[in-house]
């Protein structure tokens, strides 16, 4: 039975170190794509494509975004699907990251709240207009769309252990650009 307790212990503790150690990565890249913006850098190329500052004014909140979904740039924050629209573009430009790091702030948002990309030294603010909570299979919010939108997503619920059931959707519309 001890044997059983200590094995247990140990087995807890991995799983912790792995875990903290995922969330160390995702905040270490955050802050280095953080201090490249800060330094004037903006629209910057990583190895893995240009850069977008994604903001949320409201919640004082704010995240370096990679080009492409990869296993890689999602771990280190959040990444734009490579498919999806150019930020301020028209279409649908659509944003990924982990519910347990990066987006948490989603549970935060309200309809109406602002949302702010940076790219290329051009500012496009969206309005959030919908708050959505769909299966995994649901590819609604996915689809091209004629008007400049800008989709997040994320697993649902916030707080689950394991590969989340659902996913949660922001969807919000271009408000205008300012240079």
């Amino acid at each position: 039975m001890r044997r059983l307790a200590f094995a247990l212990m140990a087995v807890g503790c991995v799983i912790a170190l792995a875990g903290g150690s995922l969330g160390l990565a995702g905040w270490t890249g955050q802050q280095s794509a953080k201090a490249l913006w800060a330094d004037g850098v903006t629209g910057f190329h990583g190895a893995t494509g240009k850069y977008t500052r994604l903001s949320f004014p409201a919640h004082h909140a704010d995240f370096i975004v990679r080009d492409g979904a990869s296993v890689e740039n999602l771990m280190l924050g959040p990444a734009r699907l490579e498919w999806s629209s150019i930020p301020g573009d028209r279409g649908n430009s659509v944003i990924a990251a982990h519910r347990d790091t990066h987006f948490r702030i989603l549970k935060d948002l309200k309809k109406g709240d602002i949302i702010t990309l940076e790219r290329d030294g051009h500012a496009f603010q969206y309005r959030i207009v919908t708050l959505e909570i769909v299966r995994p299979t649901d590819n609604t919010f996915y689809q091209p769309t004629s008007k400049a939108v800008l989709t997040l997503v994320t697993c649902y619920p916030f707080y689950y252990l394991g590969p989340a059931p659902k996913r949660f959707i922001v969807r919000a519309e271009l408000l205008d650009t300012t240079s």
